[in-house]
């Protein structure tokens, strides 16, 4: 990546535990720092603004939308099976 496209520096303190952990997750992903940092910090900004962001539907979209939810659901064998296995997480 060139410089001119790299132009904005983030300068910041975070406490040591938080440092920990994101170097550790950084070697373990096999990236920088930084790398793991701006690829985390993008990626939770694009949610944040998606839940916030309205979503608009043509007519025609809309009407699709409204059949597909009034639809009948199909039961997927896979599913099925593994609902009906025994929960490994044990229960209070």
């Amino acid at each position: 990546m060139t410089t001119e496209q790299r132009e904005r520096r983030w300068t910041f303190r975070v406490k040591p535990r938080s440092d920990a952990l994101v170097r550790e997750a950084a070697t373990l992903t096999g990236v920088s720092v930084t790398s793991f940092v701006e690829e985390s910090a993008v990626a939770r900004a694009e949610s944040v603004i998606a839940e916030h962001r309205p979503l608009l539907l043509s007519p025609e979209a809309f009407g699709r939308f409204v059949d597909a939810l009034d639809e009948a659901p199909v039961a997927l064998p896979q599913l099925v099976e593994l609902f009906s296995r025994p929960s490994r997480i044990p229960s209070e």
